[in-house]
């Protein structure tokens, strides 16, 4: 009896296990208002000191401004490889121009980048969002949204990257994955392993407001924060569940 109770116990832990596929995720609720590097899992990978990452509010703030900047990073614990599709999602809001800069994105290493969440310009709106899978700004080959929106509004982004085509895809403000979205093929098969952000120095300043961080193996994950179990944990569940019961029909009897 008590071998069977054990057996069950282990079952319902390998359950738990086997549902988490989010990354990582961070609504920097915790941190200490100033700077981001030092807390959590966050490290510099360029500039570092360099107009600091800042945390105030629960929610971090960065500078695309005159001068270098800190480019920051959260390693994943994982590596993306064949078959992979991974997703990185987040509220940001803008303000301050329009400026074309890329200010999120997948890395491995220190210096190589793949699905880039990039500010554009937009005719008659205040700015709008552009896509990558590898290339810095629109005229060496980025996509950019077809819906301008107002500095100080706040969006879902979520960006995914597939490792086989090297496609990078965006949604902003999405329903689900059938929403509207844009995809850009990039160059190369990088296997990342960390989230980024970047702070540049655009031809004028802006500013990007980020907070609910989620990197899952998922859209639906990365767009909700929650754990979908796979169709395999579900039959396990019910294997467990049954396991449980008949134990407690056994003792009841």
């Amino acid at each position: 009896m008590k071998k069977f109770f054990f057996s069950a116990v282990v079952l319902a832990a390998s359950l738990i296990e086997s549902q988490a596929s989010i990354l990582y995720q961070d609504n920097f609720d915790s941190y200490t208002p100033g700077n981001l590097v030092g807390q959590g899992v966050w490290a510099a990978h360029s500039g570092a000191g360099l107009k600091p990452v800042q945390i105030s509010a629960g929610a971090i703030t960065l500078q695309q401004s005159a001068g270098s900047g800190e480019d920051v990073n959260a390693a994943l614990g994982a590596t993306m490889g064949a078959g992979d599709s991974w997703y990185y999602s987040f509220d940001v809001s803008v303000t301050g121009s329009s400026a074309e800069n890329y200010f999120a994105m997948f890395m491995q290493g220190t210096s190589l980048f793949e699905g880039k969440l990039l500010v554009e310009p937009f005719a008659g709106s205040d700015f709008t969002f552009g896509v990558s899978g590898s290339a810095n700004t629109v005229a060496l080959g980025a996509s950019t949204w077809g819906t301008g929106f107002t500095f100080g509004s706040t969006h879902r982004i979520v960006v995914g990257l597939n490792y086989d085509t090297k496609t990078a895809t965006l949604w902003v403000d999405p329903a689900s994955q059938t929403s509207t979205s844009l995809s850009n093929i990039g160059l190369y098969q990088n296997a990342v392993t960390s989230i980024a952000f970047r702070q540049s120095s655009p031809t004028s300043a802006n500013y990007q407001v980020i907070d609910n961080l989620v990197v899952a193996t998922s859209f639906q994950e990365a767009l909700t924060g929650v754990a979908v179990p796979e169709p395999s944990t579900l039959a396990m569940a019910a294997l467990g569940g049954f396991a449980l019961l008949s134990l407690g029909f056994k003792r009841r009897k």
